[in-house]
């Protein structure tokens, strides 16, 4: 519980203020408790201010608007949106202050770096909770249900890490989406370590250009102020976000696997996995990840790199990364007799690129690509995705990822642009059917294939129109096997 006035001094001497204790904050109506404050705040498909009534009949005390509202008792804040995030940090103590935390945001590469992050001060004996894409964890170990947002909004976001607290963390690592960042979502909380995981296209449905997304990116390393900041110079944006940071009075850090920086790291192949050897500030330390691609080692790298940073010796920190096991859904793989699959996120041009590119360096066989496009989302994309997967595959077959309200036929056919359309390139919608004509199609061949099942990764359903359907590509995978 906290008053009203010591929570939001900025707001005291506006018109319905009232002194009063506060039990919670709230954004969603439908969750307003006794006590609770209610923010009135217009989204995209809905306004706030239509459920004032609703808020106010679940016991609210307070409820402050963006927009102003006639005879309602009702504060007007024409930026709230900008106050959250400091409401929601005093409100919950400032945990963020009390935590070490680190952060990554990137095209790809995110989960696996958060994760990592985690899964090896787990090791270390350092307690840390996450949030991800995949799920929440208040102590680094049991896993809950997964958000909806890739990063929560102020008052989720600052009531989670209040809990990882009363759990014993003393460490958290989180996600920053671009989304996340534009609209103001880490406002108020305290950076330890910033990481960038990679540049590339994705999202030009939300924010219109490459530069705008470039923009939003760039703001959890020049807003936000994070003590240190760890970036993948491998892209074009990367190094220019390195040289424009280095001239700032902060600490950062460059990573890469093509180029000399900070931390370089280099690799050898080895059965499933990669021998890495890993040259930083601190020394030179070689040790081995069970996983086949070099760029999921390059997210490993960024979140080692910060431990290091954070005192803990290097040696110990590679021991700890040998022993981790990589999220669901990123480049996972399952043996299916002679053949091999691999479920994989891979949802933009640059990493659907980079996996199967991974996959052929790694293996010998034909490459059977599955993947699709969502709807409702970036368009420019698909077409690219076209070429990509053609370009890197034996065989393509195009199907459904989470078609939403587009038409199915008009996303393959977009996709199809890319392409030459040649005989290697089939078109089966329902995905599931995708699945198993692949799978039969293998297994007619006496060499060994390789499967990959693209797009949806660790995600348990499918959006077809406005309804959520279960699927998962893992266990249908696992459901269709007959050899």
């Amino acid at each position: 519980m906290k008053n009203s006035k010591e929570l939001m001094p900025e707001l005291v001497n506006s018109k319905n203020f009232v002194n009063c204790r506060i039990s919670g904050l709230y954004l969603d109506s439908r969750d307003v408790k006794e006590g609770g404050l209610f923010f009135a705040i217009k989204g995209k498909h809905l306004n706030g201010i239509d459920f004032i009534e609703e808020a106010r009949s679940k016991g609210a005390n307070l409820i402050i608007s963006e927009e102003l509202v006639k005879n309602k008792n009702v504060v007007h804040c024409h930026n709230i949106k900008q106050l959250i995030g400091k409401f929601a940090s005093r409100f919950y103590s400032f945990p963020s202050e009390q935590l070490k935390t680190f952060c990554a945001t990137g095209t790809n590469g995110k989960t696996t770096s958060v994760e990592a992050y985690a899964r090896i001060c787990t090791n270390l004996g350092e307690k840390c909770g996450y949030l991800s894409t995949i799920g929440k964890s208040l102590d680094g170990k049991t896993v809950n249900e997964s958000s909806t947002l890739t990063t929560p909004d102020s008052i989720s976001l600052n009531k989670s890490l209040c809990e990882m607290l009363s759990n014993g963390a003393t460490h958290a690592a989180f996600e920053a989406s671009s989304h996340g960042l534009d609209q103001g979502r880490l406002s108020e909380i305290n950076i330890d370590y910033a990481v960038l995981t990679s540049f590339s296209q994705d999202h030009l449905d939300y924010h219109k250009s490459i530069e705008s997304y470039g923009n939003a990116k760039s703001k959890l390393f020049k807003q936000l102020n994070p003590k240190n900041s760890f970036i993948q110079i491998d892209s074009e944006f990367g190094r220019n976000l390195h040289k424009e940071l280095l001239k700032e009075e902060t600490e950062v850090f460059s990573v890469s696997l093509e180029k000399e920086s900070d931390y370089f790291a280099s690799f050898k192949k080895n059965n499933d996995s990669l021998e890495v050897s890993l040259k930083s500030p601190y020394g030179i330390t070689e040790f081995s990840l069970s996983t086949i691609s070099r760029y999921i080692a390059s997210n490993v790298i960024c979140s080692m790199a910060a431990l290091c940073v954070h005192g803990i010796k290097l040696d110990k920190i590679a021991e700890s990364a040998s022993e981790i096991s990589f999220p669901a859904g990123r480049l996972e793989s399952i043996r299916i007799g002679k053949d091999i699959c691999y479920v994989d996120y891979a949802h933009t041009p640059e990493a659907l690129k980079h996996t199967l590119k991974e996959i052929r360096d790694f293996h010998e066989g034909e490459i059977w690509c599955v993947f699709g496009c969502g709807g409702n989302r970036d368009k420019e994309k698909r077409p690219i995705m076209g070429e990509i997967a053609e370009q890197y595959s034996d065989h393509v077959i195009i199907t459904d990822d989470n078609p939403r309200n587009e038409s199915s036929n008009q996303i393959i056919d977009d996709i199809l642009e890319g392409t030459t359309k040649s005989k290697n390139i089939k078109t089966i919608s329902n995905r599931r059917e995708a699945i198993q004509f692949t799978l039969d199609e293998m297994a007619k061949r006496k060499s060994m294939n390789i499967l990959l099942l693209a797009g949806k990764g660790h995600e348990n359903y499918q959006i077809i129109g406005s309804k959520k359907n279960r699927f998962d590509d893992k266990e249908t995978l696992i459901s269709l096997t007959k050899y």
